[in-house]
């Protein structure tokens, strides 16, 4: 049998989850900036500013629980081998326990009722910090839609 340090699988784990969250967003947050433009092209003059907003908003919103659930399945695949520690606060921690605990990491919240044990805190601790850039990202984005689409409004 081939022993592979739990310590490298985690480090392997943690990269993998960290470069497909960020490439997500990436791409969801380039899809909306093309959309938005066209909209804007296309109806210009015409007040559109609240289905661009909406829609940006709820994409967004989607996108990020994608990414906290991305988050939650790594926590789960791991907690269900040996070796990577554990999430301590329940008996047994199922999937929606695992995307439960991503969400309270992701969004820097820690409840406190659930809290990473060995190894899989470097997974938990990476999160925190992810999800507070994307959710930055996000609001700089909404930010700079509101910024575009309702500047457009009190001009015309």
């Amino acid at each position: 049998m081939l022993f592979v340090d739990p310590e490298w699988v985690m480090v392997l784990v943690t990269a993998a989850v960290v470069g497909i969250v960020v490439v997500y967003h990436y791409e969801v947050i380039q899809l909306l900036s093309r959309w938005c433009g066209r909209r804007q092209r296309n109806f210009p003059g015409e007040v559109r500013s609240r289905p661009i907003l909406l829609c940006v908003m709820f994409v967004l919103i989607f996108a990020h629980v994608i990414e906290i659930w991305a988050f939650g399945a790594a926590f789960w695949w791991l907690l269900n081998h040996d070796g990577f520690g554990e999430i301590a606060g329940y008996p047994s921690v199922g999937l929606l326990d695992s995307v439960y605990f991503s969400a309270a990491t992701y969004t820097t919240v820690g409840w406190g009722d659930l809290a990473a044990t060995g190894h899989i805190r470097f997974l938990a601790g990476t999160e925190a910090l992810v999800g507070f850039m994307m959710i930055t990202w996000s609001a700089s984005f909404g930010y700079l839609v509101m910024e575009r689409t309702l500047g457009r409004d009190d001009q015309g």
